[in-house]
């Protein structure tokens, strides 16, 4: 009977608490149950990154908010899609028991970042029209009227400067190789309207970053 009752009395509790008891022996939670936002355990909670790059824009003066976002600033796969494929090229580029070039590696970098965020605002000025309409894309700068063309074309002119810039300081090769990935930066937003493979478009001129960085070694490596 003590144990009849003890088990009467642990059902209510579990009741009480929106848990039920299985004919498995499993508890599983009544989708009844009432829970305040500050009841849920603290390891179900998902603690907040303490760092990332969208943080990185709401951190910034709200002046420059518009610019970061217009860069992709607060969403970098982009650069790390076209970072990772240069870093593999020159380590494949160096020879066995070498360790591959830092300062080509910070060159890509920095390169690859630039000119990622320089390809992202050629597609908005583009696209700015068909941008409007579309639900996803309908709030970036230059849709919302946080930045004008203008403002979109200044910040395009510095970023291109600082890629020329990177790409001087490697051989003639590279530079020719750098150059042809921005014709295909510009051709993408046209691919996507006249033809069936923008991603191909897209793709070539990601590809193309992996050749440069294997024909910069060369020269690098001799200059060293």
């Amino acid at each position: 009977m003590l144990v009849l009752a003890l088990g009467r009395c642990l059902r209510r509790c579990l009741v009480t608490a929106g848990l039920s008891l299985c004919r498995s022996g499993v508890y599983r939670i009544s989708s009844s149950a009432a829970f305040r936002k500050d009841d849920a355990s603290p390891v179900l909670k998902h603690a907040p990154m303490k760092f990332s790059a969208a943080s990185v824009v709401e951190l910034a003066p709200r002046t420059m908010q518009p610019y970061l976002r217009l860069m992709r600033v607060d969403k970098p796969a982009g650069t790390w899609l076209l970072y990772w494929p240069c870093t593999w090229s020159i380590a494949l580029a160096t020879p066995p028991g070498v360790l591959p070039s830092i300062y080509l590696l910070a060159l890509f970098g920095a390169g690859s970042f630039f000119m990622r965020a320089a390809g992202c605002i050629i597609n908005d000025i583009f696209d700015k029209k068909y941008d409007m309409k579309v639900e996803r894309t309908r709030l970036r700068p230059l849709c919302s009227g946080e930045l004008t063309n203008m403002d979109a074309i200044k910040l395009l002119s510095g970023l291109l400067s600082m890629s020329l810039l990177i790409l001087l300081q490697l051989n003639w090769l590279s530079v020719a190789i750098g150059a042809s990935s921005l014709l295909l930066a510009v051709a993408y937003p046209f691919a996507k309207r006249y033809t069936y493979w923008p991603q191909f478009v897209l793709g070539s001129s990601f590809c193309l970053f992996s050749i440069c960085a294997h024909s910069a070694y060369a020269s690098t490596s001799n200059a060293l």
